[in-house]
């Protein structure tokens, strides 16, 4: 069934202290003195509608099975912003193979064993606190989305945080773990990279525990008493490693759509796995025999750590939903916020609206951050300020599946978004605490910057920014502190991924971090929240003020605050780090004892032309995109640039960015078309650079490698020719 909500409404930053910090101009990017005028009483009123009382009226619906009568919630709720009309779908509605455990596999792990002093059977639940009254509703059940059902039993073998360097110390001590059930630590790696290392070796089962010296007693006191992950804690999460609903690799998740049969899909997991708490980890790893594991692999708990396998065993049972009955549907709800002079070019802010939990920082504080920003942009456009581009606010469904309803949003309109949206915006967990953080794609890092100055921190004097650098400086002798506080880069793992990764629109990200242990836990409550992470709210509302000043910036100004200059400058600094790998991975065929004299002489010569190519292609980016800067700020302090010629120039910005889109996607996945930055498939949460080389690079094809890497260049070249055609109208407009 096609739902769609539609909400249609009609209508000077402190300079940081630090001596180190690059000079800032308060003139806005993008905005001729006229507009920035205009554009800051837009931003005074946004930033003044959103406050912590306001933010805490969208945070009163918390928790996955609950999740359905959140809809019709902000449905009510954002009437209060503006006239909501139930339309014609704007969105797709994606029915994948969401196997959602059984009851019976909560309590279907046993561990058997002389050494366990007989058998013992575990309830893998989550006990209900008394301090919080929230553990004692519906939970959902202790389980990994797409784990394979069955029932197995062997003998223990502990991999580490289970990754391919983990197995080949198994490997180097002569310890197998075919037909054993293998366990592992959470961290370091996406856990269905664990899941697929642990079935390709022959595993029968794997078990996932977070460890106590990452987020349990180790760090601190544990919940409720402090914020670290109790022993029966438990890490939900998805296994899956494709992207979107695996039923539908070739295309969106539609009603009629041909599904592919569950034997069929890719990156499913054959084997079954289930999440544990660190207290009933113990009970397994302290009865392992074997040689003790290195130094690294030693965790928190209070027991010497070894390889097995056994003597201990364990027999886990799990039960998924199988069949037509694994298949859901799933709701993304879109408001509209037309815009003034274009349309037709969007701006979208998102975050995901589901939750393994109740959800309290993943993602109810996306959620209403998402949600307060609508409200606030409703109420600006009631008093006549909108914003020149259209806003859709978006909340994306199955986003913990495997970010599944955002991208089959974007896989059934592809072409349409590729030439209407501007920028996405993403707001995936932004508050546990209270350290301000960030990620974007290349062209918006100084945005992300440049915003922070303009939002005040709640607790400390100064601004987002100053605070910010405070932190990045604290640890640092003066003489190593940086110009300015570092943005992230992009790669997997959120709702940003359709965007940037398969169409290349830009995108970013960002909040307050802290230190806390539950996540994907039935401890993510409001309660945990107010007591440790944002008591009062206070970074909920900051974390929005910034979100409406970014989207605002995005959807008014007459130039886009695009900077492909720092974008180059990116690109070649990865490149020098590129360079050093290639040049490593050809000295170790040359200098082989098997090495023909042909190999020594001419092996690799072409990769390191390409490479010399591809430094001086991102040093031309650099200049022509000051040149643009510099023609751009000319123009705009000339006064307000005619809305046509504007919208002929920001077409050509955004083409620009597109520019670093394959078609021929990266080796081994299709889907991911990006040339800057990707989700590494050897670690779903890394960010891997300059990503299509890397891999042609890792596989160990010196000649793919080379081709790759004149693919980027003649990007960086397409890029530079946009910029170039930019630049000349608007000096063409100056002469005329």
């Amino acid at each position: 069934m096609n739902r769609s909500l539609v909400l249609l409404v009609a209508g000077g930053a402190m300079l940081c202290a630090h001596p180190a910090v690059a000079q800032h101009s308060d003139r806005l990017t993008g905005f001729s003195p006229p507009a920035a005028a205009a554009h800051g009483e837009l931003e005074r009123v946004l930033l003044e509608a959103i406050h912590p009382d306001s933010i805490g009226r969208w945070r009163g619906n918390p928790g996955t099975d609950r999740d359905a009568g959140l809809r019709p919630g902000m449905a009510s709720r954002r009437r209060t912003g503006g006239a909501v009309r139930l339309d014609a779908p704007l969105h797709a509605t994606p029915g994948s193979c969401f196997g959602r455990a059984n009851s019976s596999s909560a309590a279907g792990l046993r561990s058997l064993g002389a050494a366990a002093g007989g058998g013992s059977r575990f309830d893998l639940s989550e006990p209900p606190l008394e301090e919080d009254p929230v553990t004692q509703g519906p939970m959902v059940p202790v389980f990994n989305a797409f784990s394979g059902s069955g029932v197995a039993e062997a003998e223990v073998v502990y991999a580490g945080y289970g990754l391919p360097a983990d197995y080949s110390t198994l490997d180097s001590a002569g310890i197998a773990v075919a037909g054993k059930v293998v366990i592992a630590r959470y961290g370091r790696s996406f856990r269905g990279i664990k899941s697929r290392e642990a079935e390709a070796r022959g595993a029968v089962a794997l078990l996932l525990y977070s460890d106590p010296a990452s987020d349990g007693f180790v760090r601190g006191e544990v919940y409720p008493a402090g914020p670290m992950r109790p022993e029966r804690g438990v890490q939900r999460g998805s296994l899956l490693n494709t992207t979107g609903d695996p039923s539908t690799p070739d295309g969106p998740s539609i009603p009629g759509t041909r599904r592919v049969s569950e034997q069929d899909m890719v990156g499913v997991t054959r084997i079954p796995v289930v999440p544990i708490g660190y207290g009933v980890a113990a009970e397994l790893i302290r009865y392992l025999g074997g040689p003790t594991v290195p130094e690294s692999w030693q965790g928190g708990l209070e027991l010497t750590y070894r390889f097995g396998p056994g003597p201990v065993r364990a027999a886990v049972d799990v039960s998924m939903e199988r069949g037509e009955a694994a298949y859901h549907p799933a709701f993304n709800t879109i408001a509209v916020l037309e815009g003034a002079v274009w349309p037709d070019e969007w701006v979208i802010i998102g975050g995901h609206r589901d939750a393994w939990s109740p959800g309290a920082i993943d993602n109810v504080s996306g959620t209403s951050s998402v949600v307060e920003v609508a409200r606030a942009f409703a109420s600006a456009a009631a008093l006549g300020h909108r914003p020149r581009r259209t806003v859709l606010f978006a909340t994306w469904d199955a986003e913990e599946w495997g970010v599944v309803g955002s991208i089959e949003w974007v896989e059934a309109r592809e072409e349409q978004l590729r030439g209407t949206v501007v920028a996405y915006v993403n707001q995936d967990a932004p508050v546990s605490g209270s350290s301000f953080r960030a990620a974007s794609s290349p062209e918006l890092k100084n945005l992300a910057r440049d915003v922070s100055r303009r939002v005040d921190d709640p607790l400390r004097d100064g601004s987002v920014f100053d605070a910010w650098m405070d932190r990045v400086t604290e640890n640092l002798p003066e003489e190593e502190w940086p110009t300015v506080p570092p943005v992230g880069d992009l790669g997997g793992g959120s709702d940003h991924k359709g965007f940037y990764q398969h169409l290349g629109i830009p995108a970013i990200g960002f909040g307050f971090g802290g230190s806390g242990g539950v996540y994907h836990s039935m401890y993510d409550t409001p309660r945990w929240m107010e007591t440790f992470g944002d008591p009062g709210h206070l970074y909920h509302a900051a974390t929005a003020r910034i979100a409406a000043a970014v989207v605002a910036r995005l959807a008014d100004a007459e130039v886009l605050p695009f900077d492909h200059a720092a974008l180059a400058r990116i690109v070649g600094k990865r490149a020098t780090l590129l360079a050093a790998e290639v040049d490593a991975a050809i000295h170790a065929v040359t200098a082989t004892e098997h090495a023909s004299v042909e190999v020594e002489e001419g092996y690799g010569a072409g990769a390191r032309t390409a490479m010399a190519s591809l430094r001086r292609a991102a040093d031309r980016l650099e200049e022509r995109g000051r040149q643009f800067a510099a023609a751009r700020d000319a123009a705009l302090e000339a006064g307000p640039l005619d809305a046509h010629l504007a919208q002929q120039v920001n077409h050509e910005l955004r083409s620009a960015s597109l520019a670093f889109t394959s078609e021929a996607g990266l080796p081994g996945d299709r889907w991911s078309r990006q040339l800057l930055f990707a989700a590494d498939p050897d670690n779903g949460y890394a960010t891997l650079p300059l990503p299509a080389a890397h891999l042609a690079l890792r596989s160990g094809d010196v000649v793919r490698t080379e081709a790759r890497i004149r693919e980027l260049s003649e990007r960086l070249e397409a890029c530079g020719q946009r910029l170039e055609a930019a630049r000349s109208l608007l000096e063409l407009e100056g002469r005329n």
